[in-house]
């Protein structure tokens, strides 16, 4: 069960919104609504959501500060708004946002943007060029090919497909993406380790961990635990009591 919540502060959109979810087949459930950005950003932090369907102009903050200010909570956003502007855009893709859709809202555009979210759709290599360069693109793309491997690193990487100095690399990396290449591959490490705690239960935790390229399922357990508040196991028993703790490098 995907948990949503509505942030807007015009009754008329929380109510078609809420409706439009109503509508859609998918396992989606309305946790709560805030019609300002300050109780936005306390309910994210009470009820910790999977996502926020969020406006960008409100009062007491934007919904960009809101998402600013919840950047510890394990919970992505859609951005909607009746402003088509290029700064909004760009801040709100730094910030992590799944999708950022135009009032008013179409049933066929958070239609799409749930489902990409709910299937886990990546940027495309073109995105993340025009985002971060075409250099650390490939960089990212080789993390998504190869983190299942628990010997690759980035001095593999760039003896192997890159051919480049790996202190230039380590340097360019960190300088465009705001987080070291570990932090990173960290990252996609245990993400990939939720969706498999999610939907294949018979793996074992042991499996999960090989699966994910975590040199030991010990190492697993202590990384995922640091980053979700929970051991895997208590995860796949009630994935809504995990949370995002280690935000750090």
């Amino acid at each position: 069960m995907f948990r949503v919540l509505l942030v807007d502060d015009e009754p008329l959109i929380l109510e078609h919104t809420r409706r439009l979810l109503e509508k859609e087949k998918q396992n989606y459930a309305v946790v709560g609504t805030a019609n300002n950005g300050l109780d936005g950003i306390s309910m994210i932090r009470t009820l910790h959501p999977d996502v926020a369907i969020i406006d960008v102009m409100m009062p007491g903050a934007s919904g960009l500060e809101v998402i600013d200010a919840v950047q510890e909570e394990n919970c992505r956003f859609i951005i909607v708004s009746g402003y088509q502007e290029f700064e909004y855009v760009r801040h709100a893709l730094r910030a992590g946002v799944v999708d950022y859709l135009l009032k008013p809202l179409s049933a066929a555009d958070l239609s799409a943007a749930l489902s990409r979210l709910l299937n886990g759709e990546k940027e495309t290599p073109a995105d993340y060029a025009a985002r971060y360069g075409s250099v650390v693109a490939s960089v990212i793309r080789s993390i998504d090919e190869h983190y299942m491997e628990s010997d690759f690193t980035l001095a593999w990487l760039c003896e192997n497909e890159l051919f480049m100095d790996e202190t230039y690399i380590s340097r360019l990396f960190r300088q465009k993406t705001e987080v070291r290449f570990n932090t990173w591959l960290n990252r996609r490490r245990l993400e990939e380790a939720e969706n498999l705690l999610r939907f294949q239960p018979e793996l074992t935790v042991e499996a999960v961990a090989e699966r994910t390229g975590f040199s030991s399922s010990k190492y697993f357990i202590e990384s995922f635990k640091k980053q979700k508040g929970v051991s895997p196991l208590q995860f796949r028993k009630n994935p809504d009591t995990g949370k995002s703790e280690d935000r750090s490098e």
